[in-house]
């Protein structure tokens, strides 16, 4: 089974388990907490995306690999419209989980320039080059609020985000026509350290707003990111929310023991990576 019908089924089988739980809160739950918080809540968004990709691929028997800005180099997209799916349950006043969830594919084709290592291969001048770059993006956060007054409440915690990206790059030789494939994959949990904050402006606008950041070195790992919002919401009635936020978010790593196509790890990557966003979304409240 592919990568990406593999992602596509966990995130359906996620929505599937959310709305599945949700659907067991009792409705009344929603007042022990609103309008400030609401018991559980799931969200679905379209989003439009910004982003800028640098990776630099390196090998054993080549050593260090070009460093390669896929929009600029490779002519990939630095733009895109896609689903987020997301929701929060809050466990009690004080105690919150968060999820979020992207799936974000690319394609494009280009011509090379100047030659190019890439991990155990070298791509000549003139090569037309065909690249796919998919991205999935999970978010899990808990937020314990210490400060939570009628109006307003802070918080601190601890969030992990998941990021399974997978690289093909295909190119013929321009003189020869020899064609040649290079497939990359990697998975790492990425945890940060997390604040909010949330307020109520009036009865039915809702401002919240976080950051997270944290550098650290996992296993094969090594680097730091951060991430962050903004986003305001207007509330109708006991069960809906519509509103906007603006996400962006930065990773920047060294990663070991990087899967090439014959599942061996004798590559590593450094990976430099910001995804910014702008999503409207609405909300269901339980």
């Amino acid at each position: 089974m592919s990568h990406f019908k593999q992602r596509s089924i966990l995130g359906a089988f996620l929505v599937f388990v959310t709305l599945v739980f949700a659907a067991a809160v009792p409705a009344e739950a929603q007042s022990e907490y609103g309008p400030l918080f609401d018991k559980f809540n799931v969200k679905v968004a379209g989003s439009w995306v910004g982003m800028s990709t640098q990776i630099r691929l390196d090998s054993e028997a080549l050593g260090k690999g070009t460093t390669l800005n896929f929009e600029d180099d490779l002519n990939l997209g630095s733009s895109k419209t896609i689903p987020t799916v997301a929701f929060d349950w809050q466990i009690a006043r004080k105690h919150k989980l968060g999820f979020r969830w992207q799936d974000i594919s690319r394609n494009s084709t280009s011509q090379a320039l100047t030659e190019i290592h890439w991990g155990d291969e070298i791509i000549p001048i003139d090569a037309n080059i065909t690249l796919a770059f998919d991205i999935t993006q999970y978010f899990l956060d808990y937020t314990y609020y210490p400060w939570v007054r009628e109006q307003w409440a802070a918080g601190f915690g601890i969030g992990i985000r998941v990021m399974d990206f997978s690289t093909t790059l295909a190119w013929t030789e321009e003189n020869s026509g020899g064609e040649h494939t290079s497939e990359t994959q990697g998975t790492g949990p990425l945890p940060y350290l997390y604040f909010e904050y949330r307020r109520m402006f009036s009865d039915n606008w809702r401002f919240n707003a976080g950051f997270g950041w944290l550098y650290v070195k996992i296993d094969n790992i090594e680097g730091g990111q951060w991430i962050g919002r903004i986003g305001i919401e207007y509330l109708l009635g006991d069960h809906w929310g519509f509103g906007g936020t603006v996400n962006g978010a930065n990773i920047d790593v060294d990663w070991e023991s990087v899967q090439n196509d014959e599942e061996q790890t004798l590559l590593s990557a450094a990976l430099d990576l910001d995804i910014n966003d702008v999503t409207i979304f609405a909300r269901f409240r339980f």
